[in-house]
């Protein structure tokens, strides 16, 4: 039976999966990236965790990573939470295992696995933003990522205030720096909570500031939404990563921003159907 192996590497765990042409997963592993350690150990880990799913049957490996990427090249340029920098992964995968190998952004990924897969099949034009440590974000047209001219989709940085709030990536008022991971954090500890998860059971038992944190969480992701619906008009905006699980406490504000804000009218707007899978299934797909 031919299979394919996908990878999803994350600044703290990695991901990979060996899948067969329906999209069904014949076999997953998980190991901790573990970072810290460097470039070598990192490398190390992909490795191996490719080793264990590796067969005869297996014809191509995708890798999805955080950019940014020089997808062309396959090589990772220089992303935050990897000590990957300018380091070609994919000829250094591609010589370690001889087969084919494809290197595309792990949000890409991502919403190319819901639109083949998941919340987004059988729809012509997906957008997917994903929700966790930073904000991602990716177009699929008939099945096929987009990349523009290399790094289409990336949302998270899309100018949503021009006076608004510094983020870590030095740039000013961009979407990640109110809907991202650290903005969510920053709020929760104001209120007595550590992180987003803690928010998250707070807003569940009641707690009035808390959900009021995820009502504004709601607003400014409906604003980055309603520009990326200017900018592409997908048929379904897919939402996912960790952060999407708090999902009920978002979801009505964000549809209302939407609703007030984009000019194109209100495309459906879903969670994730495939949760963590998704980006293992859309990394295989890379290479199908």
């Amino acid at each position: 039976m031919t299979s394919y192996i996908g990878v999803d590497i994350g600044g703290t765990k990695i991901h990979a999966a060996r899948i067969n042409k329906a999209g069904k997963i014949l076999d997953e592993r998980f190991l901790d990236t573990e970072a810290r350690k460097g470039k070598k150990h990192v490398l190390a880990r992909i490795m191996l965790i490719i080793s264990e799913l590796i067969s005869k049957d297996v014809k191509g490996i995708g890798i999805g990573c955080p950019g940014p990427l020089d997808i062309k090249k396959g090589k990772v340029l220089n992303t935050p939470n990897l000590p990957l920098r300018n380091v070609e992964l994919k000829d250094i995968v591609a010589k370690k295992f001889r087969m084919k190998v494809v290197l595309d952004n792990d949000a890409s990924c991502f919403v190319l696995g819901e639109a083949v897969y998941g919340a987004g099949k059988g729809f012509g034009v997906v957008a997917g933003v994903t929700m966790g440590t930073g904000i991602g974000g990716g177009i699929v047209i008939n099945r096929k990522i987009f990349s523009g001219r290399n790094s289409a989709g990336e949302f998270g940085h899309m100018t949503i205030n021009f006076g608004g709030i510094k983020g870590k990536d030095g740039h000013i008022g961009c979407l990640e720096s109110y809907v991202g991971k650290f903005a969510i954090i920053e709020r929760a500890k104001k209120i007595g909570f550590e992180n987003p998860y803690e928010l998250y059971k707070a807003a569940i038992e009641g707690n009035k500031k808390a959900r009021e944190i995820w009502n504004d969480v709601g607003f400014y992701l409906g604003v980055g939404i309603a520009n990326v619906l200017c900018a592409v008009d997908p048929d379904v905006v897919v939402l996912g990563g960790n952060v999407a699980g708090a999902w009920q406490f978002f979801n009505a504000e964000m549809k209302r921003a939407i609703k007030k804000k984009s000019v194109v009218g209100m495309p459906l707007v879903v969670k994730s159907k495939l949760g963590s899978k998704a980006a293992v299934l859309g990394a295989a797909k890379l290479v199908m």
